[in-house]
């Protein structure tokens, strides 16, 4: 088939350089034979010499996009225009355009649980609107799109063991946020070892000094308004900001060896390996803190990434999770504090036990979740015949 992809590289603008869905959506695709003509969203905003989602980029990148898959098309016709675009990257009669020359579109989208607002405007007007939370299928029928799950995955071309010696009992690769300190700093109470990479667990560079009076600042303003407010509701969220971040501080200070910046995603699978137990979180929340209900728990790249660089991985417990993994099998579960505590001391204890489920979640990865086999289900399911 040929292809009309469109997908802004970095999964997450601290890491630098990162070159995560190029790894995991347009590398498949050529592993898969398809002809894929490329559009770069970072690229596209360097050359139209505009901020990436500001209002100026919407419309040149929306002018640029149309003229670029016509030209395209007039040499070759297109049998799939795929994307990963927001709100801020397009103009939606530019998506019904394209539709009218006979393509079919379909854009992908993720954290959709708690940031369906992103795309919510642009969604009816594609084909196909790729969501990777399960349960956020009635969200698009509602608004009238139609809505296709297309799970996470990786790359095993990227993503696969390598051959070192552990550095570290236990690691978490992702962002301080809401609970997440939390069940950092009572891993390290209990003496586990928790060596923890991402933004927020030190201070962001660059500018840390002027980033640190900021937040101080911030916390004073959250403390002088909980004090004013007249809402329960409001002083119990502004307090939970502020326990967030005192907690955070706290880590800094007791903990500072433990805390780390992002690492670039070479880095990644190698820390993979590095570790006897891998961490991750399933919760999501309607805001940077705890002071709100859990929005949902949706699985994230992490779910697939680790199992097949063959690391061992503990998560929250899920029903979505358990479609996809055998829990303590295949993959660690845990339901509260307590129990993650209890089997990561267990797992590290008992190293052969570790290695047998490390093994296992390798061999379920592999078999079931790559995003070659992913992209070839997806296919078959919005009726597009791949070798074409």
């Amino acid at each position: 088939m040929r292809i009309f992809l469109s997908l802004k590289p970095s999964g997450n603008a601290s890491v630098p350089n990162s070159k995560t869905w190029l790894h995991n959506l347009y590398e498949p695709l050529l592993d898969l034979g398809q002809d894929v003509c490329l559009v770069r969203i970072d690229e596209a905003a360097s050359y139209l010499n505009a901020k990436n989602e500001s209002p100026l980029f919407k419309e040149k990148f929306s002018e640029y996009i149309l003229k670029k898959v016509k030209t395209e098309h007039n040499k070759k016709k297109f049998d799939l225009f795929l994307s990963y675009f927001v709100d801020k990257h397009i103009d939606s009669a530019v998506i019904e355009e394209i539709k009218s020359l006979g393509i079919p579109t379909a854009n992908f989208s993720c954290n959709n649980t708690h940031q369906f607002y992103l795309t919510e405007n642009i969604a009816p007007h594609f084909d196909f609107n790729l969501h990777s939370e399960k349960s956020v299928g009635e969200k698009f029928k509602q608004i009238g799109a139609n809505p296709v799950w297309f799970q996470m995955a990786a790359n095993p071309r990227y993503y696969h063991p390598v051959n070192v010696k552990f550095q570290y009992d236990v690691s978490f690769l992702g962002s301080s946020y809401a609970k997440r300190a939390g069940y950092i700093f009572n891993l390290l109470e209990n003496n586990i070892n928790v060596n923890c990479f991402g933004p927020n667990w030190l201070i962001n560079k660059p500018n840390e000094k002027l980033k640190k009076i900021y937040k101080e600042y911030l916390r004073l303003k959250n403390l002088f308004n909980s004090v004013l407010a007249c809402s329960s509701d409001k002083r119990h969220m502004l307090s939970s900001k502020i326990n967030n971040y005192d907690l955070q501080c706290l880590l800094r200070k007791k903990y500072i060896n433990y805390m780390h910046y992002p690492i670039p995603d070479e880095r990644m699978v190698s820390l993979f390996n590095e570790s006897k137990i891998n961490l991750g979180f399933l919760e999501v929340y309607s805001s940077d803190n705890d002071s709100h209900s859990i929005t949902n728990q949706h699985l994230h790249l992490r779910e697939f990434e680790i199992p097949m660089s063959g690391g061992l991985y503990i998560t929250n417990y899920s029903d979505e999770l358990a479609e996809h993994y055998e829990p303590d099998k295949e993959v660690l579960v845990f339901h509260n504090n307590y129990e993650l505590v209890d089997k990561v001391k267990y797992y590290l204890n008992n190293p052969k036990e570790a290695d047998k489920i490390r093994k296992a979640g390798l061999k379920r990865a592999l078999d079931s979740h790559t995003y070659q086999k992913r992209i070839s289900d997806l296919f078959i399911d919005i009726g597009l015949n791949s070798k074409s």
